[in-house]
């Protein structure tokens, strides 16, 4: 069973089944914490760790690292999330969230690595698309 994201609250609130994604406006940091989840579910199956281990408080490993750092870039990238609430979501600074999108599209001129996050992108960006209504299933 996979587990919700940080133990399911969210300021004390649990998330419930509200839309996601609004076309229309920019994502308020309920809506921009449940991107980042959705971001961090989709590094954490790219790079096959459990999400638990993204969301680690400790730095980890550097492939876990990487992993992390991936989903920040992807939830900044595909999503448009603010560094300040990518921070917020994934426990660190803004800075932190900042400094990791820099080194991964600093990454990016390794082949191996683009692919990955060429990947990631395009599936959160469709992911995007279908929840703001402009794809069909």
């Amino acid at each position: 069973m996979i587990q919700p994201f940080a133990g399911g609250h969210a300021g004390g609130q649990t998330l419930d089944a509200h839309p996601i994604w609004s076309p229309v406006a920019a994502p308020g940091p309920r809506t921009a914490r449940r991107l980042c989840e959705t971001a961090a579910f989709a590094a954490a199956a790219a790079f096959a760790v459990p999400v638990g281990e993204i969301h680690a408080v400790s730095r980890r490993s550097s492939y876990i690292a990487l992993a992390r750092q991936s989903a920040m870039y992807v939830a900044h990238v595909s999503f448009g999330i603010s560094f300040s609430d990518i921070g917020r979501a994934f426990g660190r600074d803004r800075t932190t969230a900042a400094h990791a999108c820099r080194l991964i599209e600093d990454r990016r001129d390794d082949p191996t690595v683009d692919v990955l996050l060429a990947s990631l992108e395009n599936a959160c960006r469709s992911l995007r698309r279908r929840l703001s209504g402009g794809a069909q299933p």
